[in-house]
């Protein structure tokens, strides 16, 4: 669902845009915009507003101070001093502000599109440049998005290459056996995520934080058949089901990153999958 179709994200982008008139008279702000659920078109009636505010310099505590009484705003819990977060509350709704500098986001833009970095921070910003809406500042913003675009083929190589090796599920036959289902389910949201992962990679799309999995993989290109409503039904179906289907999906990613990726090794990974530990009932002695 976008934006403008979606009345939750609609009121909310209109107070976003008169915080935006106040908070931009402020020396030093060189970029707003809109971030989060309600940039996403996703916003429901328990969401918060995600204002990332670009600046020449981090604001100190007098500054920030003075942005929270021109709203006017109260902070959610206390001040907590220096920050690159305010978390405030506007009339009972929860609005976040992000301070961060224009230089330090020119350098993780550099950092991606040229270093290749896999940190999920700075993929996160990239994402949320992508789908963000400009509230002030639109010429660096733009820009940014523009750069945005972009994903290199070798960062894609890089962030399956750091998570494919996780694909096994001998750790979610043993904890089956051993009829242990929080190690289970900490498990299998591990595996889930590790091909999430992978999966973005295979699509050039950024984090979106695994809070948005599930948008995430009903929208991909690339993907396992169905894979968004098996890893829903994987938390209501009995372990071992859960289990079986859950290497399914594995082998299919990684026959994906096969197809796609051929320079991608993948020995190794394969004989994880294959891996399963044997019982032992008898002493064994050399």
């Amino acid at each position: 669902m976008q934006p403008a179709h979606n009345l939750h994200a609609q009121w909310r982008i209109s107070l976003a845009r008169q915080l935006a008139e106040r908070l931009s008279t402020f020396d030093g702000v060189q970029a707003m915009v809109i971030a989060g659920s309600v940039a996403r078109g996703y916003a429901d009636e328990y969401s918060d507003l995600e204002i990332p505010i670009f600046w020449d310099q981090q604001p100190d505590d007098v500054t920030r101070q003075a942005l929270i009484a021109t709203l006017p705003a109260s902070f959610l819990y206390a001040y907590d001093g220096p920050s690159h977060e305010d978390q405030l509350l506007i009339q009972g709704l929860q609005v976040d502000l992000w301070h961060n500098t224009v230089s330090d986001e020119n350098a993780v833009i550099e950092a991606v599109l040229r270093g290749y970095s896999t940190d999920l921070g700075d993929s996160n910003f990239m994402d949320t440049i992508r789908t963000c809406i400009p509230l002030y500042g639109d010429a660096i913003i733009l820009e940014w998005k523009r750069r945005a675009q972009e994903y290199p083929d070798e960062l894609a190589r890089r962030v399956i290459g750091e998570h494919l090796p996780a694909f096994s599920t001998s750790e979610l036959a043993l904890h089956v056996h051993r009829h242990n289902p929080s190690a289970f389910y900490a498990c299998l949201c591990h595996l889930q995520q590790k091909v999430f992962l992978v999966l973005l990679a295979l699509n050039h799309a950024y984090f979106p934080t695994f809070k948005w999995m599930y948008y995430s993989l009903e929208a991909m290109q690339v993907k396992p058949p169905d894979v968004a409503r098996r890893f829903r039904q994987a938390f209501s179906v009995p372990c071992a089901e859960a289990m079986a289907d859950t290497a399914q999906v594995l082998q299919e990613t990684l026959e994906l990153v096969e197809q796609l990726v051929p320079q991608m090794d993948t020995a190794l990974v394969r004989r994880r999958l294959a891996y399963t530990r044997a019982a032992h009932k008898k002493p064994i002695r050399l």
